[in-house]
Protein backbone atom coordinates (compact mmCIF):
# COMPACT_ATOMS: atom_id res chain seq x y z
CA UNK A 1 0.00 0.00 0.00
CA UNK A 2 1.32 3.45 -0.90
CA UNK A 3 1.92 5.91 1.91
CA UNK A 4 0.41 9.37 1.40
CA UNK A 5 2.78 11.90 -0.15
CA UNK A 6 3.91 14.47 2.38
CA UNK A 7 3.24 18.12 1.63
CA UNK A 8 4.82 21.28 2.97
CA UNK A 9 2.65 23.27 5.38
CA UNK A 10 3.19 26.68 6.91
CA UNK A 11 1.55 26.92 10.35
CA UNK A 12 1.12 30.29 12.06
CA UNK A 13 0.87 30.22 15.85
CA UNK A 14 -0.29 33.11 18.00
CA UNK A 15 2.01 33.19 21.01
CA UNK A 16 1.41 35.31 24.07
CA UNK A 17 4.08 36.30 26.55
CA UNK A 18 3.19 37.87 29.88
CA UNK A 19 3.88 41.60 29.76
CA UNK A 20 3.85 43.49 33.03
CA UNK A 21 3.29 47.23 33.36
CA UNK A 22 4.13 49.06 36.58
CA UNK A 23 2.25 52.37 36.73
CA UNK A 24 1.06 54.93 39.27
CA UNK A 25 -2.73 55.28 39.25
CA UNK A 26 -5.59 56.28 41.53
CA UNK A 27 -7.60 53.09 40.84
CA UNK A 28 -7.37 49.64 39.26
CA UNK A 29 -9.36 50.91 36.27
CA UNK A 30 -6.92 53.76 35.70
CA UNK A 31 -3.98 51.36 36.04
CA UNK A 32 -5.52 49.15 33.34
CA UNK A 33 -6.07 52.21 31.11
CA UNK A 34 -2.40 53.17 31.46
CA UNK A 35 -1.11 49.71 30.51
CA UNK A 36 -0.90 47.82 27.22
CA UNK A 37 -1.12 49.99 24.10
CA UNK A 38 -1.64 53.09 26.25
CA UNK A 39 1.63 52.69 28.19
CA UNK A 40 3.81 55.74 27.60
CA UNK A 41 7.28 55.58 29.13
CA UNK A 42 7.60 59.38 28.91
CA UNK A 43 4.69 59.93 31.32
CA UNK A 44 5.42 60.53 35.03
CA UNK A 45 3.04 57.71 36.00
CA UNK A 46 5.00 55.14 33.93
CA UNK A 47 7.45 53.24 36.14
CA UNK A 48 8.52 50.08 34.27
CA UNK A 49 7.50 47.34 31.85
CA UNK A 50 8.93 43.85 31.28
CA UNK A 51 8.10 40.51 29.69
CA UNK A 52 8.02 37.15 31.43
CA UNK A 53 7.19 33.56 30.50
CA UNK A 54 4.95 32.28 27.76
CA UNK A 55 1.25 32.15 28.68
CA UNK A 56 0.52 28.67 27.34
CA UNK A 57 -3.27 28.79 27.58
CA UNK A 58 -3.30 31.70 25.10
CA UNK A 59 -1.21 29.90 22.46
CA UNK A 60 -3.02 28.48 19.46
CA UNK A 61 -2.55 28.11 15.77
CA UNK A 62 -4.13 30.90 13.76
CA UNK A 63 -3.61 29.85 10.16
CA UNK A 64 -2.47 26.87 8.12
CA UNK A 65 -1.52 27.07 4.46
CA UNK A 66 -0.28 24.30 2.21
CA UNK A 67 2.75 25.29 0.17
CA UNK A 68 2.37 22.45 -2.33
CA UNK A 69 -0.21 22.57 -5.10
CA UNK A 70 -2.94 19.99 -4.98
CA UNK A 71 -2.59 17.28 -7.57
Amino acid sequence: MNEPKEKTYKVLWGMCFATYYEVKASSEEEAIERSGYNYDSSEEWAIDTWEDDLVAENCHYAEITCEDEEE
